[in-house]
């Protein structure tokens, strides 16, 4: 019969062998727990990637909310000006045919003048003539009466 020490180191070695899968498996599944580890550590690396991109994105939004608040008021601010050209336009217009209607009444009152300055002249011409024929006849007068004078003074000095 095999002694105590021979029985523990058979016991030793039968263990060993029932516990060679048993530690091949449990080498497997520490390599396995180390991949998964490995897997985990790059999930979390990318799940914080992620996060950050995602604050990046949050704030490219608000950036954009503001960007999109401050054109809608530029845009307000443009129609409140078109508004007031066009308002501009309409005063510019009812003073332009004021201003066409007052050319209009210019224009007759222009030619009722010059009718009246043709008619002025017209008299002034007239007169003219009158005054001269009258000077001529007056004239005329004058040269009989003097001749009438030389013709008695020569009869009176006969």
């Amino acid at each position: 019969m095999p002694d105590n020490k021979e029985l523990v180191n058979m016991l030793r070695t039968v263990i060993q062998e029932e516990l060679k899968p048993v530690n091949e498996r449990l080498e497997r599944v520490e390599l396995g727990q180390q991949e998964t580890n490995k897997r985990l550590d790059t999930l979390e690396a990318g799940q914080q990637e992620l996060r950050q991109g995602q604050a990046e994105l949050n704030q490219d939004v608000q950036e954009l909310k503001k960007g999109q608040a401050a054109l809608e008021a530029g845009q307000q601010e443009l129609r409140q000006g078109q508004a007031e050209l066009n308002q501009d336009v309409q005063e510019l217009k009812k003073g332009q045919a004021a201003l066409e209607a007052g050319q209009q009444e210019l224009k007759k009152g222009q030619a009722a003048i010059e009718a009246a300055v043709n008619d002025l002249r017209a008299i002034n011409r007239r007169t003219h003539k009158e005054v001269f024929s009258r000077l001529d006849a007056i004239w005329d007068d004058v040269k009989r009466i003097e001749n009438r004078l030389e013709v008695q003074e020569k009869k009176a000095i006969r």
